[in-house]
């Protein structure tokens, strides 16, 4: 079972290396990010799924709280991008609003 511990937790780290480095890159248009996370998901659950029995070892609990800190961070690029996109629909609206106007 440890084996599967260390092999998640490796999974994990390498898709969180992905997702960061998509979210870091301006010329990505995020198309593969949503299947990103959602695989990242699975294996955080995979990887809970191995401790229903027995305390999470301080390493592992290290390793969630970074995860953790790492997917706030995501959720707080996402709001960003996404507000920015909003703003920037909202001012194609307007200026289609006024060509038609004319």
């Amino acid at each position: 079972m440890e084996e599967v511990k260390q092999t998640l937790m490796h999974d994990l780290r390498a898709l969180q290396a992905e997702i960061d480095a998509l979210l870091s890159d301006e010329s990505n248009p995020f198309d593969t990010l949503p299947d990103k996370v959602d695989t990242h998901n699975q294996l955080l659950a995979k990887l809970f799924s191995c401790y229903q029995e027995e305390d999470i070892d301080e390493p592992t609990m290290n390793f969630l709280k970074a995860t953790q800190s790492k997917i706030s961070h995501w959720t707080e690029q996402a709001i960003e991008e996404r507000d920015e996109t909003r703003q920037n629909l909202l001012k194609l609206a307007k200026g289609r609003k006024a060509r038609s106007q004319y």
